[in-house]
């Protein structure tokens, strides 16, 4: 866990990341395209197919769709950062 959580939800917003959810067997990647207090919104394409796949009908008309995620349900995330601040890090 980073020693200053609220700094590191703060650099979420606009990475490309990876995250793992218990609802799926599998990761998908993505965007982070905000974050709040208890989670953030994704915007995955491959989540979204599989969405659509578990809901049916549910989600055809919603256009340019985005998930909402709260830190509690991740299993897992993963971002990067630029090799220089990875080096000095």
């Amino acid at each position: 866990m980073p020693s200053n959580p609220s700094a590191f939800k703060a650099t979420l917003t606009g990475k490309s990341v990876i995250v793992k959810i218990s609802l799926f067997s599998r990761a998908f990647s993505g965007t982070i395209i905000a974050v709040d207090e208890t989670g953030f919104c994704f915007v995955s394409e491959p989540m979204i197919a599989a969405l659509r796949e578990t809901t049916g009908s549910a989600m055809a008309a919603l256009e340019a769709p985005s998930v909402y995620l709260t830190f509690a349900s991740l299993e897992w995330l993963v971002s990067s950062q630029p090799k220089a601040a990875a080096a000095s890090a």
